[in-house]
């Protein structure tokens, strides 16, 4: 049941108006008495009052509300990022308004919620290049967690790509590693770590191979890829999702992993250590980025993008 201001007063018998000066910081500046405001404090703690957001929202106060865009529900990284945010928010005494898109792409009817509510400010998670629909939310500050347009002037919050392809090659080459294949779908992020994975081979003198899946569907995509490049002894996958169909597909022709080939995935998503074999993988700080998605909000700057320090978790499939 809601806690009103009305039912504090009645409580302790005195007026709707004292009751709303105390909790409103006012209290002070026009002569109510310490011991008062002790007990309309104390009070409204025991009672479990929570200050509406839309009458905050309505005095042209911060509402401590934030909108979470997820462009994809089914992507696990996506998930655990969730959850960071959530425990974020708990502990800055924030709420959360949650929606996310269809096959990733913006609808109208997905961002109807958001215009539902006072946001203090919106946090979007997922790469993409469209950024059109952000314009509804100019009054706002935004920060994305994944790559977006340069032009959405949006700050990104993004896992180092080239640290992480480094890393990626660099292992390969010390296990003695002499071909390699990254295997991604057609998503933004996908291309740009594409990228990355393409001039760290080329440094190193690593013989790579490209290969799309012209299909959202990590899992499928691995399995596909996989045994389309028989003669390399190393796949790159560009998420978790994408190594555990490479796996899964490699297991069934029979090449030994990690023996006759290396398989590294993305995201260190929670299955990644469960899955057999357990997959080699880059980490990104999720708790890290969370609470970095937060601050930015609470303290906008002019910055396009924060890069992350990334680790390498290797494990068995490698």
């Amino acid at each position: 049941m809601t806690v009103s201001q009305k039912k504090i007063a009645e409580k302790l018998g005195v007026s709707i108006a004292l009751v709303s000066r105390v909790l409103s910081g006012r209290a002070i500046e026009i002569g109510i008495s310490p011991d008062t405001i002790d007990r309309v404090l104390e009070t409204s703690r025991e009672m479990g009052y929570v200050p509406s957001a839309a009458a905050r929202a309505l005095k042209g106060k911060a509402t401590q509300t934030i909108g979470i865009v997820v462009y994809d529900f089914k992507d696990p990284f996506f998930s655990a990022m969730v959850e960071q945010l959530q425990m974020q928010s708990r502990q800055l005494n924030y709420s959360l308004v949650l929606t996310g898109f269809l096959q990733r792409i913006p609808d109208q009817k997905d961002l109807q919620l958001l215009h539902k509510h006072a946001l203090d400010g919106l946090i979007i998670i997922g790469s993409a290049l469209d950024s059109s629909w952000l314009n509804e939310f100019s009054h706002i500050p935004k920060v994305r967690i994944g790559h977006g347009d340069p032009e959405e002037g949006t700050l990104c919050i993004t896992p180092d790509e080239i640290q992480s392809a480094q890393l990626i090659i660099e292992h390969l080459v010390a296990t003695g590693r002499k071909s390699a294949a990254y295997l991604s779908t057609q998503l933004p992020a996908h291309h740009i770590r594409q990228t990355a994975v393409t001039e760290a081979a080329n440094a190193c003198q690593l013989p790579l191979e490209l290969l799309v899946f012209p299909e959202n569907n990590p899992f499928k995509a691995g399995q596909e890829l996989a045994g389309t490049a028989p003669h390399v002894d190393a796949l790159i996958c560009a998420t978790d999702v994408i190594a555990m169909g490479a796996i899964h597909a490699l297991a069934r022709s029979g090449r030994s992993i990690p023996k006759e080939i290396a398989v590294i995935g993305f995201d260190d998503i929670p299955i990644a250590n469960q899955y057999l074999p357990s997959i080699t993988t880059i980490r990104q700080p999720i708790e890290k980025m969370a609470q970095t998605a937060f601050h930015a909000l609470m303290h906008p700057n002019t910055r396009d993008e924060m890069r992350q320090p990334v680790q390498l978790i290797v494990r068995q499939s490698s």
